[in-house]
């Protein structure tokens, strides 16, 4: 990384986090108003907005920022889709057994169809997440992979998502655990991230991953004020995570897909 690319990366963290925080806090104060949805758009693209604007100013153009499809390597669409469902669902059954009090089952045959036309949109609407993969892993990932290496840059982009979303969590019924399980999950996924971006070599398996995340309904109920309070439920939600995140990680340090900084 030459030492440019430093203060270019500063620059971007700067603006891209603080005027991002700040559409979402102008969207969460009043979220009735007409103009609260066009402040979350902006928030959500705000990201790729401003990595397509110092891309092209510094003269690094877009042709490096994974902006492609491409087909041949569809399996790791599909690898995103089922993982994405593991995810989201695998922890269910441990939190049940764990927690029978706390929390209940509420699946029946009839809610698959739901979980299969979400993952549907999720696919069919990946543009949404689109706005936040080219900034973070498209345009900010392969600097801060020199700067830091891939197992560095996995966990600050972790920490960068949660702090992307704090004037989000501001408005939650309990902001601080918010924050704490969102950044830690993120560090946790950023493996799995990270894995298709490299395999792939496009944006949009991770893309769509994120966007289906985002939909998929949950199955199991419990109480807000029991979960955040309880960092053992909190963990033992995330062993998915975990468990596909380390599987990652170990497969592409197999495949050598780790780099060391390349910046001193």
């Amino acid at each position: 990384m030459k030492k440019k690319s430093i203060p270019i990366v500063i620059i971007y963290l700067i603006l891209c986090l603080g005027i991002s925080n700040l559409l979402w806090v102008l969207a969460y104060s009043n979220p009735e108003a007409d103009s609260s949805m066009i402040y979350t758009i902006l928030a959500s693209f705000f990201p790729m907005l401003l990595a397509l604007v110092m891309a092209k100013i510094t003269g690094e153009g877009w042709n490096h920022l994974g902006i492609a499809f491409h087909f041949r390597k569809w399996r790791y669409y599909l690898i995103a889709v089922l993982g994405t469902i593991l995810l989201v669902y695998g922890s269910n059954p441990l939190m049940l057994l764990l927690f029978p009090a706390e929390v209940s089952s509420r699946f029946s045959l009839g809610r698959i169809g739901e979980i299969l036309l979400m993952v549907l949109l999720g696919i069919l609407c990946f543009i949404e997440c689109l706005g936040e993969e080219l900034g973070w892993i498209g345009y900010l990932f392969p600097k801060l992979e020199e700067l830091a290496g891939t197992t560095g840059s996995i966990v600050l982009l972790g920490l960068i998502r949660g702090c992307y979303h704090i004037g989000l969590l501001s408005f939650m019924d309990y902001p601080v655990q918010g924050f704490v399980e969102l950044t830690i999950s993120n560090i946790l996924l950023q493996s799995f991230m990270i894995y298709l971006y490299k395999q792939s070599g496009s944006l949009f398996p991770c893309t769509i991953m994120h966007r289906i995340s985002n939909l998929l309904p949950i199955l199991l109920v419990y109480d807000n004020s029991w979960y955040y309070h309880s960092f053992f439920a909190m963990a033992v939600n995330m062993v998915p995570a975990a468990v596909i995140g380390i599987a990652c990680y170990l497969i592409m340090k197999k495949k050598e897909f780790l780099c060391k900084r390349t910046y001193s």
